[in-house]
């Protein structure tokens, strides 16, 4: 077993354990106006999106290698967000949510140039595609946040246009980030290797 399949399967296990105690423990206190029942149904999905994909592209006869490194990165972002929310990290450290924009977008958009290195593209091309899917994908889910649960909750939505336009930053941050990692490291360990071969 390769070391990126036992990291996955570590991930899944324990994302398949925080879910289970965010639905049996439903009522604490940390899971209260999180739209955790959002994260119960997009999270496994998120997870298994990897694996629907690549066996949708199998019965296709096209003989291509499991991507492990893209199902681990979106496995990592889910669950270590629930895992956040379980140990009740975002209502106990002030700057817990600040920290998991910046670091969480970086694996989230790594996904992305994983995907596109290898497609023709200039290394830069490459990575400002990057930057547009990661933008795209973070106002959405501040969308999907406010609508959701901070609209409504009495103490959250007093401060949302600030903590939006903060998340946003770190997020897009975040973002350049992974999208830098992609040209300077996953673009060209690819192409060189391709030169090699």
């Amino acid at each position: 077993m390769n070391r990126a399949r036992a990291i996955n399967i570590f991930l899944k296990v324990s994302l398949a354990g925080l879910l289970v105690h965010a639905v049996w423990f439903s009522d604490l206190p940390q899971y209260k106006n999180k739209a955790i029942a959002l994260r119960v149904v997009f999270y496994p999905l998120t997870a298994a999106l990897t694996y629907i994909i690549w066996k949708i592209a199998q019965k296709k006869s096209k003989k291509v290698a499991y991507p492990y490194i893209v199902d681990v990165c979106l496995t990592f972002v889910v669950a270590f967000d629930l895992l956040g929310n379980t140990l009740a990290l975002y209502d106990k450290i002030e700057i817990w949510d600040d920290v998991m924009h910046l670091t969480l977008s970086i694996p989230w958009v790594l996904v992305a140039g994983y995907l596109l290195r290898n497609r023709g593209f200039d290394r830069w091309v490459t990575a400002g595609l990057v930057v547009a899917y990661g933008s795209t994908s973070h106002i959405i889910w501040e969308l999907l946040e406010y609508v959701s649960f901070v609209r409504s909750h009495p103490v959250e939505s007093l401060s949302a246009y600030r903590d939006t336009m903060g998340d946003l930053l770190l997020s897009t941050i975040g973002t350049f980030v992974g999208a830098l990692i992609t040209a300077q490291y996953l673009w060209y360990k690819t192409h060189e290797r391709k030169r090699i071969n």
